[in-house]
């Protein structure tokens, strides 16, 4: 199969990386502006939203999960934990590794994140059908298949 690019005739602002950071930049700062009363970071808010499917994370959980570096990850809980949103517990087996949860504080956010996203991809996709949603999800879900 002929590659979908021509390096000849490609340019990166109509290409696929620059149009998909496009949207994902203006997914988080419509975020941002539903969630400003909350006083939350999209960082913070991203974290939050993982932390809510799951009963406990590592730091390193999340680092690969959201390709942080150790250090600015540290530095995100170290915030999350002094706004009382999440709890550092020592795991027993081994005492110099921690778990993440969050605290009743940190899962009251959850609700109005899952509002502020729903409402940003409602306005987002304004437009659309359920059908042509249902595809661009199934095309991302094949893009990142391939990687």
């Amino acid at each position: 199969m002929k590659p979908l690019y021509d390096p000849k005739t490609f340019r990166p602002q109509d290409g696929l990386g620059w149009l998909v950071g496009l949207v994902r930049k203006a997914i988080i700062e419509q975020t941002e502006e539903h969630l400003a009363p909350l006083d939350i970071s999209a960082a913070q808010w991203i974290v939050i939203l993982i932390m809510a499917e799951r009963a406990s994370i590592t730091p390193a959980e999340l680092c690969r999960l959201l390709n942080y570096d150790p250090g600015a990850m540290t530095r995100l809980v170290d915030r999350l934990e002094a706004k009382g949103f999440l709890q550092r517990d020592r795991l027993e087996d081994d005492r110099r590794s921690v778990s993440l949860a969050l605290t009743p504080a940190g899962r009251a956010l959850y609700p109005p994140i899952k509002d502020a996203l729903v409402a940003v991809y409602n306005r987002m996709l304004r437009g659309f059908s359920r059908t042509e949603l249902q595809e661009l999800e199934g095309f991302l879900r094949r893009i990142l298949a391939n990687v």
